[in-house]
């Protein structure tokens, strides 16, 4: 019997809560379906909020053969090259008005301005999400003053979810909900990005590229901010402890996040 062939998939991945489990490495069942897949012809391409340099530790021994999405659609890099293809920032003075009011009004928010070098603090160490340390984020912890001059790709708070529906409002009487896209990635993260941005506007831009325009795109996620992904997809996968609304948007559900899911992928989908 013939091996079977992925010549015509593109499969590109969310990581926390699909790939990666929290506080958790990939499984190694993961591991070795994703390079069986890749070996057998499939394009694997990795779509998350992380910086790459967080990314990375996680996709050790991981072939990872097309572009991939970071920041929430806000890069396009190639990691094998080293090569930032694509990037989508927040202009305007407004962004320096609108993180001031939050360090003011939200003194115990963890406040981190995304420039395509790495993640910046802005907010008091003693307000740092333990996520940073525990999920190899290196950071820089500096003001705002110094990151005025700087090109933001992603703005992102850390607060009690009642403080981000504050925020949220804050953003729409400034103005800023008019200059971004803005979406939750877990219940105490609300993240801003440029107008437009998402992981699967930036996953549009990987698939009209002429090595993969022909395949078919399979894509999993499992939350607010991998919505927008999984519709792009020709089918979109979320884990069944995903989010009400990511699973609203897959057309199959896969089991929850701890059973690997890309050998279940191989096996039931493709």
């Amino acid at each position: 019997m013939s091996e079977k062939r992925y010549d015509d998939i593109l499969l590109i991945c969310d990581l926390d809560g699909t790939l990666i489990p929290r506080y958790e490495m990939i499984a190694e069942d993961n591991v070795r379906a994703l390079n069986t897949f890749t070996a057998a012809g499939g394009v694997f391409a990795v779509a998350t909020g992380r910086t790459p340099e967080s990314a990375l530790p996680y996709l050790d021994g991981i072939t990872i053969n097309a572009p991939s999405i970071f920041f929430n659609g806000a890069m396009l890099k190639d990691l094998s090259a080293d090569q930032v293809l694509e990037t989508r920032t927040l202009e305007g003075d407004l962004w320096r008005t609108f993180a001031a009011r939050i360090l003011y009004q939200f003194p115990r928010a963890c406040v981190e301005v995304y420039t395509q070098e790495q993640c910046n603090i802005i907010s008091p160490k003693e307000n740092d999400d333990p996520r940073l340390e525990e999920e190899f984020y290196s950071v820089n912890h500096t003001t705002l003053r110094d990151m005025e001059d700087a090109t933001w790709l992603k703005f992102f708070i850390c607060d009690a979810p009642i403080n981000l529906s504050f925020i949220e409002r804050l953003a729409k009487e400034l103005g800023i909900d008019q200059c971004s896209t803005s979406f939750y990635s877990d219940a105490n993260y609300l993240e801003f990005v440029p107008p437009g941005t998402s992981k699967g506007a930036m996953a549009e831009v990987l698939h009209a590229m002429p090595a993969y325009t022909g395949r078919r795109v399979i894509a999993c996620g499992d939350y607010e901010n991998d919505i927008e992904l999984l519709r792009m997809a020709d089918i979109g996968i979320a884990p069944e402890d995903a989010s009400k609304e990511a699973k609203e948007a897959a057309d199959r559900i896969a089991p929850p996040c701890r059973e690997p899911i890309v050998p279940w992928l191989l096996r039931e989908v493709l």
